[in-house]
């Protein structure tokens, strides 16, 4: 019966511990009534800032990481969604939009 449950805590450890984002210090899968989240990326005269925007009062970039601390390259918005993605966030919409020189990429995740 030990065995049993302790097989079990171990499983339930592992669910509850495999998706963990943080953006900055504050990890998003935690935090109450997050549902839906947009990562932006802001391309101006080619330097690019990547953001997650998960209903801060004024989104910043900020370094994007996982549990283990992988950090999402901050001037690449592709590397960021892939580790949303791959941390339980499931690719919802995106659009673009922009001039010449100052793009903007929106992508709409929702927690899987």
């Amino acid at each position: 019966m030990k065995k049993i449950i302790v097989i079990l805590l171990f499983v339930f450890i592992g669910f509850t511990g495999m998706s963990q984002i943080y953006v900055g210090e504050v990890n998003i899968n935690k935090k109450q009534g997050i549902s839906y989240v947009e990562l932006v990326g802001v391309t101006k005269n080619y330097n690019i800032d990547v953001y997650v925007d998960y209903g801060q009062v004024k989104p910043t970039p900020e370094e994007i990481r996982d549990k283990n601390g992988t950090i999402a390259r901050s001037a690449n918005i592709i590397a960021a969604l892939n580790l949303m993605t791959e941390n339980g966030w499931e690719f919802v919409s995106s659009c673009g939009y922009g001039s010449k020189d100052n793009n903007v990429v929106r992508y709409l995740l929702k927690k899987e």
